[in-house]
């Protein structure tokens, strides 16, 4: 028979089959299985010649565990060039000899040989190979092997966090990577607090540093769809951090967003729909009960009218919980595009969120727009463009601090037994305490409104200069501009106001990165050098005024304002960096990693420069030829690390002197204008420093369905900014030195199994584990430096909370409460100190000891998936242990003192000493000579707790079945429940001041909940 191919009949046949075959080795390729130029050729020359041997036709279909179609695969019959890859559904057809074996490769997956016998029709599922699925790392200006890695990086994908409904990537990072501790509010798009191994820093910022796609960004982890995010990485060690200089002590989290792939076009959109409400509440008394109780406590029967009492009976006051809490409804919508070919990518995605708040009249939105485009315009020059723009809104969210204006102690404060409004239709004030506010009032009249842009760009030139010798230039673009309102009614405050204040940043970043990679036998060495420039400026423009003559308009004209003020403000600082890194692998045995970067910035006046090394080691134990008799251990590596790394976290301006002008008056009736210090010049201030050693173990046992990694790491900081006073002879004020140091030390262990792997079932479990202690040793030769304090007048003295050297920064600053005198039903404080440092039998200020803190020693998350054909659970738990809440809202609700004057929680009636004089736990209400300290360690809890904070059932519909798109349907609750001993509303809302560093932390005075939520969510994916 003639070869059509070879004699030319048959043209169309021939350019079909031509094309076909081309088809075939331009995907095997893209796809990573079969990376042999050879097995192109041998597809090619295997398609010109006539095949005379028998066949048979296989058809079948390539999924992955949650039965979805792996577009790609590769399918080649083993021993020959045969092969094929699967289509958009993982569909197949290939010609094979009747005893054939096919050999299905995928990149992330386990290869996988199916023997044909008597089969015409297979369907082959391929498990994830999590060694190949971790196999890359993404580093500073780089990427490794995982296998390669000498640093401590907490890795977390996309499908760690799946069909669950998180809005935030701080709600990704909780729980999920050791060594990283996220604390956050129930309030929408509120505020976030992340530590990674502890904090540094006393007055100054511990937050790390953020990086997306190469990018920092100084707006944080605010207008990022989290459906984006492809993988976070979090480098812990200075190995990997040191790569970052001065902006690396507190880590770093390198987000890497979706890209576009060679396949064809596919469009997904994911709706999701939540419920929310708050799962525990204080267990207050009814206007009944109130009035019950104020008339025996206060001796006066009279205090209450019959008719009023018999209103009470009836169901009437208020529940003021009920009034300041409400169901929230949240919708959450994605729509993603993606494809391409083998030259150019994209990848384009838009969300909308509306976020209700559990608190009433609170709510967050969201918009968001992001694309990236990647192209390769010739053999030596790529080229990747990304944009993000976000709109984001707020409305309320921002009262729930630690202070009497928090509506949520307001309203534990104030009496169910009065009446909403007054006769004259204002909002009614508590006769029975001194808030003098109305906390629905407020909630409802005042406004406080947010509105953020945010747009991130990035352009990244890849040229491949010759072999092995890559030239990189990322240039980016990180602008927020940030417009908050205020206004205050008359109706519910002492006189109206308002408040308009913009505010713009606005930073460039350019990064050179020249790389070489090369090998030679066993040796192996990337280098890397890096120059970058930043340039950040900030511009800040306000006004306010008060005693509006109409409160008709708001906040939006200041000329109707009796009394008016304004103030502006601008800064800029630039960052010049040099850096070099070098990686040296010896037979994937030995591996060296040496890193030095040099960081020069305008924020200082003579010690512009900075230098910061680091050095790591590992040995890869299991290429070593006496490893190879062991077969129960497939990976072991022994790593260490040390490095030094820095802080620049002075504004712009800090090390310089500052005059302000103003007039002296001199015999009454002349002013003198002149000039006085108000800041002194430091101009030998700087970089905060931290060194820190690291040693690493990584092993894997049973086949890698077993696999560990465990951390011990030491830190100290030095040269930590502190303020110190000036005196008022000299002027006043306050100046930073350098003068602190903290040590952080602790471990940290990641355990990932893969307990069962079926055909139709497999379970993946991943358990971490943190444990840090934190210590202040130097401070200037001061003793401590004090937290502020809550709320003036209820609570006397310097703060509750300290950063005190031999303590922990954030100790507990507290009165040591003893119980309660039976004799008197009084509270006992024990008599620690009087002047002369011994017991003086009273209690007083000097009588606080150190006790507790806010931070916890260890931290926990547990996160499983098990999967049975179609169906998909996720269980995902985080706990805390160690940490301690001082419950203020507690002691609102159960003393006499201080603004909230009488009690409105049942237990401090019915369980104080005047009902129960054997075990009270409340002391006396009706004694007179009683005293009553918040704070003290008799409203200092424990917050220890275990949270089933997200549970996931989903189910694949598959294309097959609809006819037009796989379905994926899920339903979720977030925070199903938590077990803890605290009687707050909830052990992780709290008030943290990011303004004060971590000294001040774990003060509960209503602090917003983090609400349960029920979820339902439709993804398609066409």
């Amino acid at each position: 028979m003639e070869n059509n191919l070879l004699s030319g009949k048959n043209k169309s046949s021939r350019h079909e089959q031509f094309l076909k075959t081309m088809g075939i080795a331009v995907g095997l390729f893209v796809s990573g299985g079969l990376s042999s130029a050879a097995v192109a050729t041998g597809l090619l020359d295997s398609a010109a010649m006539e095949v005379t041997q028998q066949t048979v036709t296989v058809k079948g279909q390539v999924l992955d565990l949650n039965g979805e179609p792996i577009i790609g695969a590769n399918i080649l019959e083993k021993g020959t060039t045969n092969g094929t890859i699967t289509d958009y559904e993982g569909n197949f057809t290939l010609n094979v000899k009747p005893n054939a074996v096919l050999v299905v490769s995928y990149i992330g997956y386990a290869s996988k040989e199916i023997a044909i016998n008597d089969q015409r029709t297979v369907k082959i599922t391929l498990s994830e190979d999590s060694e190949a699925l971790e196999e890359i790392v993404v580093i500073g200006y780089g990427t490794v092997k995982k296998a390669d890695l000498v640093g401590a990086v907490a890795v977390a994908d996309n499908k760690s966090f799946r069909d669950q409904p998180i809005t935030s990537v701080s709600e990704a990072l909780q729980g999920r990577l050791s060594g990283v501790q996220v604390e956050s509010s129930g309030i929408p798009g509120g505020s976030v607090k992340i530590r990674v191994r502890g904090a540094n820093s006393v007055n100054k910022s511990n937050d790390p540093l953020y990086v997306v796609d190469g990018i920092v960004r100084e707006s944080g982890l605010e207008g990022i769809n989290t459906d984006d995010i492809q993988a976070i990485q979090v480098l812990k060690d200075a190995s990997s951090t040191a790569i970052y200089g001065s902006r690396g002590s507190n880590g770093v989290v390198l987000i890497t967003t979706k890209k576009g792939h060679a396949h064809a076009r596919n469009i997904s959109f994911d709706a999701q729909v939540g419920i929310s409400n708050i799962y525990k509440t204080y267990d207050l008394m009814n206007a009944y009960e109130y009035a019950q109780a104020y008339m025996d406590v206060n001796s006066n029967p009279n205090a209450f009218s019959a008719s009023e009492l018999e209103s009470y009976k009836n169901g009437g006051g208020i529940d003021w919980q009920d009034q300041m809490f409400r169901t929230a409804v949240t919708q959450n919508y994605k729509v993603a595009v993606s494809g391409g070919n083998k030259d150019s990518q994209y990848y384009i995605s838009g969300n909308y969120m509306d976020q209700e708040g559990v608190f009433v009249f609170n709510e967050h939105k969201r918009y968001n727009f992001r694309t990236n485009v990647s192209s390769q315009v010739t053999d030596w020059f790529h080229i990747t463009a990304d944009v993000n723009a976000s709109h984001i809104t707020r409305h309320g969210g921002d009262s729930f601090g630690a202070g009497k204006g928090n509506p949520i102690w307001q309203s534990i404060s104030y009496s169910p037994s009065m009446s909403m409004f007054n006769e004259d239709g204002s909002y009614a004030y508590d006769q029975f305490n001194a808030i003098g506010r109305n906390p629905y009032g407020l909630a409802k009249l005042n406004g406080s409104d947010m509105v953020a842009n945010i747009f991130n760009g990035m352009v990244d030139l890849h040229f491949h200069i010759v072999k092995g010798l890559t030239f990189t230039s990322t240039n980016g673009v990180d602008y927020r501009s940030f417009k908050s309102y205020g206004f205050s009614s008359a109706l519910v405050e002492s006189e109206s106001g308002m408040s308009n204040r913009d505010y713009y940043r606005l930073q460039w970043q350019s990064s050179n990165n020249l790389t070489y990679v090369g090998q030679w036998g066993k040796h192996g060495l990337t280098a890397t050098g890096v120059f970058e420039a930043t340039k950040n400026e900030n511009r800040y423009l306000g006004i306010s005024g008060s005693k509006l003559l109409t409160e008709s308009v708001g906040y939006w004209n200041v000329e109707l304002a009796s009394s008016r003020s304004e103030g502006n403000g601008y800064s800029a600082w630039t960052l010049l960096s040099g850096v070099g890194r070098l990686m040296y692998n010896y037979d994937s045995r030995y591996l060296l990693t040496a890193t030095l970067r040099a960081d020069g910035s305008s924020k200082f006046t003579d010690k512009k420069w900075g230098y910061f090394p680091s050095v790591a080691l590992a040995w890869n134990l299991s290429n070593e030829r006496f490893m190879a008799q062991v077969k129960s251990i497939e990976d072991i590596k022994i790593r260490a690390s040390y490095g030094i790394v820095g802080s620049q976290a002075l504004d712009a301006y800090e090390t310089l002197g500052m005059l302000s002008a103003a007039n002296y008056g001199y015999g009454g009736t002349v002013n003198y204008p002149g000039y006085w210090s108000h800041a002194v010049s430091t101009p030998d201030l700087t970089w905060e420093k931290t060194k820190q050693v690291d040693f690493g173990l990584e092993f894997s046992l049973l086949q890698r369905c077993l696999n560990f990694t465990l951390d011990y790491y030491a830190k100290r900081t030095t040269d930590a900014l502190l303020q110190k006073q000036i005196p008022l002879y000299d002027g006043g004020g306050n100046y930073w030195v350098n003068a602190g140091e903290i040590t952080n030390r602790g471990f940290e262990f990641s355990i990932n199994a893969r307990p069962v792997e079926t055909g139709n079932f497999a379970w993946s479990s991943t358990l971490t584990g943190t444990y840090n202690k934190n210590k202040v040793v130097n401070l200037a030769g001061d003793l401590y430096i004090s937290g502020t304090t809550p709320a003036a007048g209820l609570i006397a003295n310097d703060g509750v909370t300290r950063a005190q050297v031999g303590y922990p920064i954030g100790s507990f600053y507290v009165y040591k409460w003893l119980g309660i005198d039976p004799a008197t039903g009084d509270n006992i404080y024990e008599d620690v100190n009087g002047k002369d440092g011994k017991p003086d039998g009273k209690i007083d200020s000097n009588d606080r000891i150190l006790t507790g803190k806010a931070t916890p020693d260890w931290t926990f998350g547990w996160n499983n998936e098990l999967i049975y054909k179609n169906w998909t659970l996720n269980a995902f738990f985080n706990a805390s242990v160690g940490a301690k809440r001082l419950n203020l809202v507690r002691f609102a609700g159960t003393n006499r003192v201080g603004d909230s004057r009488f009690i409105t929680l049942k237990e401090a009636y019915y369980d104080n000493w005047d009902n129960n004089k054997k075990n009270p736990k409340y002391a006396s209400l009706k004694s007179t000579t009683n005293s009553m300290y918040p704070n003290s360690t008799q409203y200092l809890e424990n917050a220890d707790y275990l949270r089933l904070q997200n549970i996931a059932l989903s189910y694949l519909l598959k294309k097959n079945i609809t006819k037009f798109a796989d379905i994926r349907l899920s339903f979720s609750c977030q925070n199903l429940f938590t077990i803890t001993g605290y009687s707050g509303m909830d052990p992780t809302a709290y008030a943290f001041s990011a303004g004060h560093g971590d000294v001040n932390s774990g003060i509960d005075m209503g602090g917003y909940p983090n609400p349960r939520t029920f979820t339902f969510g439709v993804k398609l994916d066409f």
